[in-house]
């Protein structure tokens, strides 16, 4: 399965993409923009295991 969400560069560190819209991941009304290589990682692999799973609670 392919996956939704992806890390890319920013100005300020790195984003989480959604390949689906081309537009950052949203959680919790916060675009996923900015942040370390570390956090976006971890945040775009959590979101496309839920994305899998068929659960899109954590977006808006």
């Amino acid at each position: 399965m392919i996956d939704r969400y992806l890390v890319r560069p920013d100005r300020e560190g790195f984003t989480v993409s959604d390949i689906w819209t081309g537009e950052p991941a949203v959680i919790a009304m916060v675009p996923q923009t900015g942040l370390s290589r570390e956090d976006a990682e971890h945040t775009a692999d959590l979101l496309n295991r839920r994305a899998h799973a068929g659960d899109t609670r954590l977006l808006q």
